[in-house]
């Protein structure tokens, strides 16, 4: 009696094991053999044999041709590009898609997006990807991207639509090519409506190419490329203010800004349009530019890269800020996501009941850029603290 309760505990411990093991599904093509998918997708393609132990299969010869079927694998065997990525993060309405599948479904946090899935932000919403190998994306609101898709060599994302915030991912477009050159690179990718690709450096240096022509895109620098044309020249912008402890800003055009939340009242002090001559244009209805700054419709599609950084040389690099309040700093959900006029300011008491909350905004340059959002701040609406 004692031997066979020794045994099933050994058991249960090893069924356990079998359990934790950590698998992700890979989809056969009928006739491939054990030996092919080993090939493909496994580091050590010598531990065909492995795979006998996760699923059932007609064969064990590894020369058999197998129906098309998914395969659980163990994530350690797997070849890097073929390992999954993960969900770190989503806010409001994120959407996914599986190969193969139609129907779009809600994103579960942590859950793993596999090769070829699509994945979609609704209005205000936002996901952030992390893949096995390190690549990270942010994908921003009204935006579309396939991870890893196939048949595309040496790429981790294609950007359907929207935008994107990509740290060492390699991206393509309807338009462009964008590979990062070094290990921290970070870069946002745009694709407008007409198909025009902007890319905006941030950190590192990426290569854009597109129509056989490839030009190196360094730090502060950005590039378009039109549908069907090669990349413009690269060209410098002014840098988008990066909060210091999550309030001070360093405005290339105005100096110092601060980041007010006093009293619930949010605003981003400082924040006025200069002339040519450097003088504010205090009078100015809010938002407005200057005469002599030229004006420039962003909406227009035909606006080409010297006309933005002519307009950004001169004027405010802000357009507009994104402010987040939550009740939790960790913000897995907000009460208030919308963008603001970079001169608005912002009565919370007015818009959310009397509590204590947590804040943070993203500048948004002129080009529809997003920066990273700042530190979270304790907030306290309707009443003293």
């Amino acid at each position: 009696m004692k031997i066979f309760i020794m045994s099933l505990l050994m058991l249960l411990r090893s069924g356990s094991g079998y359990a934790a093991e950590e698998l992700q599904t890979i989809v056969v093509k009928p006739g491939d053999t054990l030996w092919s998918i080993s090939n493909t997708y496994l580091k050590d393609p010598k531990k065909w044999n492995v795979i006998l132990k996760y699923n059932r299969l007609p064969s064990s010869d590894p020369s058999i041709a197998l129906p098309g079927m998914p395969l659980r694998v163990p994530t350690t065997l797997l070849k890097e590009e073929y390992r999954a990525a993960k969900l770190v993060y989503s806010l409001n309405e994120v959407l996914f898609r599986r190969t193969g599948v139609t129907d779009w479904q809600g994103v579960n946090m942590k859950m793993d997006l596999f090769k070829n899935d699509t994945l979609r932000t609704m209005a205000d919403a936002r996901a952030d990807v992390k893949f096995y190998t390190g690549e990270i994306l942010n994908l921003f609101p009204n935006s579309i991207a396939v991870l890893r898709p196939p048949g595309k060599k040496n790429v981790d994302v294609e950007l359907l639509a929207g935008e994107l915030r990509g740290v060492r991912s390699r991206v393509i477009t309807a338009s462009a090519r964008i590979t990062p050159k070094t290990k921290d690179t970070e870069f946002g990718a745009k694709l407008k409506d007409d198909l025009t690709t902007l890319v905006q450096v941030t950190k590192g240096k990426v290569d854009v190419e597109a129509q056989g022509k490839t030009v190196e895109v360094l730090e502060g620098f950005a590039s378009e490329v039109k549908m069907d044309m090669p990349p413009s020249q690269p060209v410098k912008l002014p840098p988008l203010p990066q909060f210091e402890q999550g309030s001070a800003t360093a405005l290339t055009a105005s100096g110092k800004a601060q980041f007010n939340s006093d009293g619930g009242i949010v605003s981003i002090a400082n924040m006025k349009p200069m002339g040519k001559t450097g003088g504010p244009a205090a009078n100015l209805p809010k938002g407005e530019l200057p005469k002599d700054i030229p004006k420039v419709d962003l909406n227009d599609k035909n606006i080409d890269t010297a006309e933005i950084v002519k307009m950004l040389s001169v004027g405010n690099p802000i357009q507009s800020y994104h402010l987040q309040v939550s009740k939790d700093q960790a913000f897995t959900t907000t009460v208030l996501n919308k963008e603001y006029d970079a001169f608005d300011k912002i009565d919370l008491n007015e818009l959310l009941p009397p509590g204590n909350y947590f804040m943070r905004i993203a500048l948004v340059d002129l080009l529809g850029f997003e920066g990273k959002f700042s530190a979270p701040r304790p907030l306290r609406v309707g009443g003293g603290r």
